[in-house]
């Protein structure tokens, strides 16, 4: 099964990108056109599971390497997401605040520079990777169940709303970080539990649809981002993902949500140009009255087009953009696993 579960995690990251890309697909072309559309319900109803599955799955294979060399941790997992964020930070500015770079270039360096301390909406998620990564190297000799408890009340206390520092570092952290933690501890139970259920297609189907029904109801009530709602559901949610990955597995036609979930981090990084581009393009031809058609064609067009630039730009010196120079790695680490975004080959330690 080493193979497999390999795919299937695929598979679940697939799931993930793809909602993501579309949250912020319906988010920014409703606030463009003014008008919402039937893919806003279809977000909200993903909204209590989708951000916390994200962060389960990024920290499956995080033991690893979180109690091996500090050089080739620092490299591989703190180094190597904040190069894509410098990096991925200045196209994205250049690209959509061109204007402000031609015009005022030293309000452009201020938004720069603000961007180290509050990340961006379109990257915060690999910023927090840095951020999960440090933390969890730093107290990783402490015991799990009492780190597990303690970021748990920690998201629950955001949650009521009764924690708000004022910078979204630390709120993101409070509210997330229980997730991330407990891909990261749990992650032989998860792995386990997977291959157990893994041949029980047409039961894990049934929960599958019981489990949709049940989070839209809690979505409906208005009850989603209560203090224990919130967190029971980001967890139930997080275990519907890994069986819909596990499904779509078996299906040989969607094999490219699973490509898309191999490939995410490239996605992530990319989606948010060719987003805005095709966004204005529809807005302009007047598309307000299509707009859950125009956010859906939008979504498919910001997850495919960053796969077929980072295929074209693999074996240019534009490779810079998704693999780390040599020579921007720590000397005693460059000879220790990939600079790439990309995972490694499936093997059968992988999953250990």
């Amino acid at each position: 099964m080493q193979q497999g579960r390999i795919n299937w995690v695929d598979h679940a990251k697939g799931v993930c990108i793809v909602l993501i890309v579309a949250m912020y697909t319906t988010s920014s072309y409703g606030d463009l056109i003014q008008h919402d559309s039937w893919m806003t319900p279809v977000i909200a109803w993903s909204s209590p599971f989708l951000i916390p599955a994200f962060f389960v799955l990024a920290a499956l294979f995080l033991n690893l390497s979180l109690f091996g060399s500090t050089k080739h941790f620092f490299d591989r997992k703190i180094l190597h997401f904040a190069y894509f964020y410098l990096i991925w930070l200045l196209i994205q500015k250049a690209a959509l605040d061109a204007s402000l770079l031609v015009t005022e270039p030293t309000a452009f360096l201020a938004g720069v520079l603000r961007a180290l301390a509050e990340p961006t909406d379109s990257l915060v998620l690999v910023y927090m990777l840095v951020v999960f990564h440090a933390v969890t190297r730093l107290i990783r000799f402490l015991p799990a169940r009492k780190v597990f408890i303690a970021a748990a009340l920690t998201q629950i206390a955001f949650a009521t709303g009764w924690i708000d520092t004022g910078w979204n570092v630390a709120n993101m952290f409070g509210a997330w970080y229980v997730f991330f933690f407990a891909g990261s501890v749990a992650a032989p139970q998860v792995f386990e539990l997977a291959e157990r259920v893994s041949g029980h297609t047409k039961p894990l189907w049934n929960v599958l649809l019981g489990w949709t029904i049940a989070n839209a109801a809690f979505v409906v009530l208005g009850v989603s981002g209560l203090p224990l709602i919130s967190l029971a559901l980001g967890f139930t949610g997080t275990a519907a993902v890994i069986a819909l990955g596990i499904q779509l597995n078996r299906i040989p036609w969607l094999s490219m949500i699973g490509y898309a979930g191999r490939h995410c981090l490239i996605i992530y990084l990319t989606f948010v140009i060719p987003m805005t581009v095709l966004q204005h393009g529809f807005a302009a031809n007047g598309q307000a009255t299509n707009a859950g058609l125009a956010c859906l064609v939008i979504t498919l067009g910001a997850v495919t087009l960053p796969l077929v630039f980072y295929r074209l730009a693999r074996e240019t010196p534009l490779n810079v953009l998704y693999r780390r120079p040599r020579r921007l790695r720590l000397m005693n680490a460059r000879n220790n696993g990939s600079a790439s975004l990309l995972p490694p080959p499936p093997t059968a330690s992988s999953n250990a």
